[in-house]
């Protein structure tokens, strides 16, 4: 009888401990997904900022600056750590200017603008052999890519990492000292 009452015992200590494991197990699995689970980053690119300083026809001069202006919000519990930011600037393909902005920490579940400033090299671009036809059309379309790429990590175990890209078209009107552009956004999660 005491044998039977110990097997019994044995039987629901094991029993409570399967339990108590099996909901340990589902606690630790919600707590991942609804806290620690790194979340990739959301990119939008919120301004475009050109600055024509000179511009002339005959002889031809151009001294024009853009900024593209990224904001990444970080959804995570954890800090995105993110590299260099990288904006190059093309004019119909051919690059004629790029910058970098340093690396940075953005913290848990904040937002932070980043960006950098370019001067475009004014020499490749008069030199084109597309510079006349757009200068008599009223219109110089450039091309700028900004690259932000990164990594949030919550302790140290569970990781995403993103690459996160703003491409905007930017259509500059020399003659009316006014720009316009059109900007999206993408994220790559690697």
């Amino acid at each position: 009888m005491a044998r039977i009452k110990k097997k019994a015992a044995v039987i629901c200590c094991c029993a409570l401990l399967a339990a108590s494991l099996l909901l340990g197990a589902a606690l630790a699995t919600a707590l991942y997904f609804l806290l620690l689970r790194p979340h990739p980053p959301r990119v939008v690119a919120t301004a475009v900022d050109t600055q024509l300083a000179a511009f002339t026809v005959l002889p031809p001069a151009l001294n024009f600056s853009l900024a593209v202006d990224v904001t990444v919000h970080n959804p995570s519990h954890a800090p995105f750590r993110y590299g260099e930011v990288v904006t190059a600037v093309t004019y119909r393909g051919a690059a004629v200017g790029r910058s970098a902005a340093p690396a940075g920490k953005i913290p848990a579940r904040s937002t932070r603008t980043v960006g950098a400033r370019v001067r475009v090299d004014a020499a490749r671009v008069i030199l084109s052999r597309h510079y006349m036809v757009d200068i008599v059309a009223g219109a110089l379309p450039f091309e700028a890519k900004t690259a932000v790429a990164g990594k949030a990590a919550a302790l140290r175990l569970f990781r995403v990492s993103a690459d996160a890209e703003a491409s905007c078209s930017v259509i500059l009107y020399p003659f009316r000292r006014e720009s316009s552009s059109h900007c999206t956004s993408t994220v790559r999660v690697t």
